[in-house]
């Protein structure tokens, strides 16, 4: 036992001194869903800044679903500086398909989860839907659609879609780049892809 805890600890020590990288640990599911959290949050405030949300239920990346995320994200991809490799391949994997939005998550202020049959239904009002919405929902800003957040292995950089409709021709989806500083997601940069 003792030749085998010092062989161990040997090996530590020569794989230090030879300056051999020491294998980064892979982020844990709950670490992630948390950090996607904090970047909701600070995204949501930074493009916002409302006190109450309503976001739809279902994520996505442009205003029609998850369809052509490849080649939308390497549009982007060009006009941002310093994206990690890891970033874009995170956001593409976690976005290969729609997922539902969690409806109790901490993001700094209320929110409201819209399906699109509900959505349909504000809007199939026989007056105008927006007006209905608004008096439904007083304090949102319009009706916000979310992605999955892509992140880099070390979770200090994040690339997430957002996209927004405020009235009938009122809306924009943006791609967003943001990096964690001292502890705090701040928006690094955003392309916008869709404007109405």
């Amino acid at each position: 036992m003792f030749k085998k805890t010092l062989f161990i600890i040997l090996a530590v020590i020569v794989t230090a001194c030879t300056g051999t990288p020491v294998p980064v640990s892979t982020p844990s599911a709950e670490q992630m869903d948390s950090e996607e959290q904090a970047v909701y949050a600070a995204l949501l405030r930074n493009l916002y800044s409302a006190s109450s949300y309503v976001i739809m239920d279902t994520t996505a990346t442009s205003p029609t679903g998850v369809g052509d995320t490849a080649s939308t994200l390497d549009r982007v991809i060009q006009d941002m500086h310093s994206v990690d490799q890891e970033t874009a391949d995170s956001f593409r994997v976690r976005n290969e398909a729609a997922h539902p939005v969690r409806s109790d998550m901490n993001i700094g202020s209320s929110y409201v989860l819209l399906s699109q049959v509900e959505m349909s239904q504000i809007f199939s009002q026989n007056r105008d839907g927006w007006q209905f919405f608004y008096e439904q929902y007083p304090e949102a800003p319009g009706i916000a659609t979310l992605s999955r957040v892509g992140f880099n292995d070390t979770l200090d950089q994040a690339l997430v879609y957002a996209g927004s409709m405020s009235h009938w021709l009122a809306g924009a989806g943006y791609y967003v780049l943001l990096k964690k500083e001292n502890g705090t997601w701040m928006v690094d940069q955003q392309v916008m892809t869709w404007i109405s």
